[in-house]
């Protein structure tokens, strides 16, 4: 980011001081003398180092931890005016909370700066940025443009895909729906819908109104403001129906000089009634077995729909069958899938991981997106990272935790994913591979299913909380004062959250997709990745042998990323998996 653009920082987040300027205004009469900083009782002197120095400034090696909002900076002066020099101190408060709400990005720099008397102190600040945070700055939602008549299924689609429970993209009567209007939904805030009715004959109006909207967004200089993608959703057509009006035929035409690089993708919906009409048809013949009534599916629907489009828009236009019922949900992820690869290709890599964050339909691509986040910064090079040097354990692991939930992008109103409790539960047996044992004869997701199914019974009977040991605060706390060094166990250590961590993810996916996140259901995913997976991934990251050298390769990395496709469910496994586990209250709640 260029320029003096203010960064919203949370508040709890690790701040470090490692460089202090103080700047005199040229047409000032006071001479500095020398400040010191002031962190409890702690004071650090700042001098000149040289007669020569225009500015008086100090760097911090490591930097200094501020952790209190007992901080200021007190510059000693000499007043020259008059026939004695006298002696002046001016004071600058820095709050804490102050400094993380007017940290300015200069200069790829983070830097808080203040004036007081002609005098500035600019205030350099080290801190962990999260890469999901980086990220969801330049795009903090993926922008959908979906195309189509009402009633052709578009709300169902936007449910399904971002499981919603309503967005009414298609409420307005026919000529009257607002392409402008935002739709969003308070339970997933990762994606953003521009809803424009069909182009039905003798409608130019609409035509124009959808044309002029996408060239408006493209001129738009912030990938946030940019259109991602388009989904044009066209109902199966009956018999030798007709699949395209006249209007939509002449914005295919038209599309590479409308959409440019924008990926549309033709959406051919309710697949499922297009199938059972086939179905009945070939029941009443009595002329198809399983394998012909296969093959004219195909048929019909390439005579339906896909040549119909292809004559019209050209052989290269991307298309998909969809329906939003839940047995045909597989047909939703190849949609997402293929969205979000086309993003990636032709719009942007951000607009792409914005994408598999807000989408909750397919597992895989959650994985797949919290492998890519970790990768740009923080689980490269972790033997010999720099990243972390200076910074404490918690520090280290608090913004790993972040990138990872995230992406996963649960609807947890109360963080209680983000919490230290939370955080506590995971780091409770980090060091521990001498764990039970966990049988997988059948691979990690029917393992988890069994151990939640075995939890969920022992809760059958009077309401009990679920425990799980942890010696309050006593964990979080080691970690809090631990620096970060570059050592075997260090390395192990973040190894094991990171896999532990997005082993949790997959299992709550599982469990409480659409949320609210309660502490009740976090505990059952805990307790049954430790049934199911915890010991196995813990005892193969002790026995693993891990190089803190520099120049061994990421030996590191691969290892993490091996465990965690090693401990992937598979997205066509999920629909299964969740109908074996039953439903689970997620109203329920207890304490930590």
């Amino acid at each position: 980011m260029s320029g003096n653009t203010p960064t919203v920082v949370a508040s709890s987040a690790p701040l470090y001081i490692s460089n202090i300027v103080i700047r005199l205004d040229d047409t000032s009469k006071k001479k500095v003398d020398f400040a010191e900083l002031n962190i409890d009782s702690q004071r650090q002197k700042i001098r000149y180092i040289s007669d020569q120095d225009r500015d008086l400034s100090k760097k911090f090696d490591p930097a200094i931890p501020v952790t209190t909002e007992q901080v200021s900076l007190s510059v000693h002066c000499y007043h020259t005016t008059g026939l004695f020099p006298r002696k002046i101190v001016v004071s600058f408060p820095l709050t804490r909370k102050d400094i993380l709400a007017n940290i300015m990005d200069h200069d790829g720099q983070r830097v808080y700066k203040v004036i007081r008397r002609k005098l500035t102190v600019v205030i350099t600040i080290r801190q962990l940025q999260s890469t999901s945070s980086s990220i969801l700055e330049i795009c903090p939602r993926f922008r959908l443009l979906v195309i189509g008549k009402t009633g052709v299924g578009k709300s169902s689609l936007i449910q399904q895909a971002f499981k919603i429970k309503e967005v009414k993209v298609d409420e307005n009567k026919r000529g009257e729906a607002d392409i402008n209007e935002e739709f969003t939904a308070p339970e997933n805030e990762r994606f953003v819908v521009h809803d424009s009715q069909g182009f039905e004959a003798g409608d130019s109006m609409i035509f124009k109104t959808a044309k002029d909207f996408i060239a408006r967004r493209r001129t738009e200089p912030e990938l946030q403001d940019k259109i991602h993608a388009v989904w044009l959703c066209l109902s199966i057509p009956h018999a030798n129906g007709r699949l395209l009006e006249n209007g939509v035929e002449e914005f295919l035409k038209s599309r590479q000089e409308i959409l440019g690089d924008i990926p549309i993708i033709a959406v051919f919906t309710k697949h499922d009634v297009f199938v059972s009409e086939l179905e009945l048809e070939a029941a009443d013949s009595d002329q198809y077995d399983e394998a012909a009534l296969d093959q004219l599916k195909v048929d019909e629907l390439d005579r339906l729909c896909i040549r119909p489009l292809k004559e019209v828009a050209g052989s290269d236009i991307l298309h998909i069958t969809v329906s939003a019922k839940q047995e045909y949900e597989s047909t939703i992820r190849k949609l997402v899938d293929l969205t979000t690869t086309n993003v990636e290709k032709f719009v942007a890599s951000e607009a792409a991981l914005v994408m598999m964050i807000a989408q909750r339909v397919d597992i895989n691509l959650k994985v797949e997106a919290s492998i890519a986040v970790g990768k740009k910064r923080y689980w490269r090079g972790l033997a010999s990272s720099m990243n972390f040097a200076g910074f404490t354990m918690l520090d280290c692991l608090s913004v790993i935790h972040k990138d990872i939930i995230d992406v996963w992008n649960f609807h947890d109103p109360h963080c209680h994913l983000s919490s230290d409790q939370f955080k506590e539960l995971i780091l409770k047996d980090i060091d521990n591979a001498d764990l039970p044992r966990a049988a997988q004869a059948f691979g990690f997701g029917l393992t988890v299913v069994a151990a939640i199914a075995s939890i969920l019974t022992a809760l059958a009977g009077p309401a009990l909380p679920i425990v799980v040991p942890i010696a309050a605060g006593a964990v979080l706390a080691k970690f809090a004062y631990d620096t970060y060094q570059q050592k075997t166990i260090v390395l192990r250590r973040i190894m094991t959250y990171i896999v532990d961590l997005t082993c949790i993810m997959q299992i709550l996916f599982l469990l409480a997709l659409t949320g609210p996140i309660s502490r009740h259901v976090v505990k059952i995913a805990i307790r049954a990745y430790e049934e199911a997976g915890k010991s196995n991934v813990h005892l193969a990251i002790q026995s693993h042998h891990v190089s803190v050298n520099r120049n061994g390769g990421d030996h590191a990395l691969d290892e993490i990323v091996r465990l965690i496709n090693r401990y992937t469910i598979k997205a066509e496994e999920v629909q299964d998996l969740r109908t074996r586990i039953g439903p689970v209250d997620l109203r329920a709640d207890e304490e930590w």
